[in-house]
């Protein structure tokens, strides 16, 4: 292979490479700050993360440092960082602990082969070119999975805050365990967990630069320190390894591959949705073009990293995102050096999370769920449009009712029934003339100076025909046809909007065509676009419907209607 076309290779499968080749070392001060800022805060919170899972805190480490590596060399963006999310690590949680039989050891596994089935879901997507796969998710079915995955999440930390032990994960299950439980509340606990939520949040209203979830962890390891809070029975951490595993492949069973899947397909989507968003956002802002495609790889490679270092499911993650681009950041050499700063503190600092009590992790999950509701955006669909903020509620409940992954598998359904719903009900218009200008126009009804053309219909389209509206498109022509105030001579059909037309409509238009001209009305077509035009060529249409009867504009139809055949208008409108 000539090495100028192997060097394109690797600098294409390897974006890494190419940013190496051309960095500066003027980049450097800034990428190794904004690496150790986001690798600071990054710390507690994907420690808090693993709990989600139910893994040890340590497992947030090894996948926040995988996560790094594997997005780091595949990834188009040089801002978005990788790692454990709440949403994704509480859906992954919802999905291992009812097959883990709450064996510690077996849910080390399946969380490992669900983070490796989710990465090979992104590569394939990524080798069949499916970037687009993101716009199933909707706007409304991600609110829903949002709002009903955050009181999922402040359900699961409740045990921790109160000092007690809850069963199951289903959110009701949960919350009525909670009230059973109520009379065994453990104080000081309780206490201590009241003052890091009210510390985090009144380090997000009056101090935002400070990151709460490194200060609440730091408070709370100090107070243990010196309070001794072990003794007052409240639930520490406990001793976590140092170091870092080797590269294990989990042993698989073919039953938990089927089982995970549904699960590993809803990560996949989550992932890279919010992926490729922050992507693009940050890539603009800073000048710079990502490829979907390739973020479908970094994402993959990530988790399938994730899953070999005894980890599970990571995506992007906005915050830390967003240290790295605020302390200037300038390339993926900034999720290095975050990786790095993780490597250290797995070797020499893992000690300090032995001291750190659990209901401080319960803190900064409730307080991050609260953070991920999407009340505001609900009212805004509610006035908007009530079908999307029903789809958003249902999707909402079937994530209280029936868990987190049946959520967000209706939400994704709901979504497509809703397209296919609307594609086969298209909005349409019969156009009449404005004496004002004398174009023809999709007015209202109670409009004032328009008129019609007695034996003349104009139609028109706003959406591609398709197997899905072709019978509903073509039943409502020959309705309004037959419901003309006089005898239609020429049906002028304004195609601009019909920018596709499928084989199945196009036979259906065809039928129709053939019916009118029998009952001597004369389909004519206007300003139709040349997909429209090539598909009436292949069925045969165009021959049959004649050069003469397409025009270039609706006026120029209807001067040609009234040449042929000198038609009066008659007011349509008031005035």
């Amino acid at each position: 292979m000539d090495a100028s076309i192997f060097s394109r290779f690797l600098n294409s499968g390897l974006p890494l490479l190419a940013t190496l080749r051309e960095y500066r070392l003027a980049w450097l001060s800034k990428d190794s700050i904004a690496g150790i800022s986001a690798c600071i805060v990054s710390i507690p919170s994907v420690i808090a993360y693993a709990e989600l899972v139910h893994l040890p805190p340590i497992a947030g480490l090894y996948a926040a440092l995988a996560a790094a590596i594997g997005y780091a060399l595949f990834s188009s963006s040089r801002h978005v960082i990788a790692g454990p999310d709440a949403a994704i690590g509480l859906l992954a949680g919802s999905a291992i602990l009812p097959l883990s039989g709450g064996d510690p050891a077996r849910i080390v596994v399946l969380a490992a082969v669900l983070s490796i089935l989710s990465g090979c879901v992104l590569l394939l997507a990524a080798r069949l070119k499916l970037g687009v796969i993101a716009d199933l998710l909707s706007r409304p079915v991600l609110i829903g999975y949002l709002n009903g995955a955050s009181l999922v999440l402040i359900s699961t930390q409740l045990g921790k805050m109160f000092g007690i032990k809850t069963e199951g994960e289903e959110f009701f299950q949960i919350v009525y365990t909670v009230i059973q439980q109520l009379p065994q509340t453990q104080v000081p606990t309780f206490i201590l967990g009241v003052l890091l939520v009210l510390l985090l949040f009144g380090l997000a209203r009056w101090a935002p630069r400070i990151p709460g979830a490194l200060a609440v962890c730091a408070a709370a390891i100090v107070a243990t320190f010196l309070l001794d809070l072990g003794s007052y029975g409240i639930a520490l951490v406990g001793a976590v390894p140092s170091g870092v595993p080797s590269l294990t492949i989990p042993g698989v069973r073919w039953a938990d591959v089927a089982a995970l899947a549904p699960a590993a397909v809803a990560i996949a989507f989550l992932a890279f949705s919010d992926g490729i968003l922050l992507a693009q956002t940050f890539a603009e802002k800073n000048g710079y073009e990502v490829k979907p495609n390739r973020e479908l790889v970094a994402l993959g490679s990530a988790n399938i990293l994730a899953g070999l270092w005894q980890g599970f499911p990571v995506s992007a993650s906005q915050s830390r995102t967003s240290i790295v681009d605020s302390a200037g950041g300038r390339t993926q050499v900034a999720q290095l050096i975050l990786a790095v700063g993780l490597l250290l503190f797995l070797f020499f600092l893992t000690g300090l999370i032995a001291l750190l009590p659990k209901v401080a992790l319960g803190a900064i999950l409730i307080v991050t769920a609260i953070g991920m509701l999407e009340l505001a955006s609900l009212r805004g669909l509610y006035k908007v449009d009530r079908v999307e903020f029903g789809i958003a509620t249902g999707v909402t409940v079937a994530i209280l009712v029936a868990g987190v992954v049946p959520g967000i598998i209706l939400g994704l359904l709901l979504s497509l029934i809703s397209v296919l719903v609307e594609i086969s009900r298209p909005d349409d218009a019969v156009l009449r003339r404005r004496r004002i200008d004398g174009k023809f126009h999709d007015c209202r009804d109670d409009e004032e100076g328009v008129e019609t053309v007695p034996g003349l219909l104009v139609y028109r389209l706003y959406a591609p025909l398709m197997f899905a509206n072709a019978r509903h498109v073509m039943n409502r022509i020959r309705t309004l046809v037959d419901a003309a105030d006089s005898p239609v001579r020429w049906l002028v059909i304004d195609a601009q909007a019909i920018h596709d037309m499928d084989v199945t409509a196009a036979q259906r238009f065809a039928e129709l065509h053939r019916e009118l001209a029998d009952e001597g009305v004369d389909v004519k077509i206007a300003d139709a676009p040349r997909p429209f035009l090539e598909e009436l060529a292949k069925v045969g249409l165009s021959e049959e419907i004649g050069r003469m009867d397409f025009f270039v504009s609706v006026k120029k139809a209807v001067e040609a209607f009234e040449r042929q055949h000198g038609a009066p208008t008659v007011a349509a409108g008031r005035g």
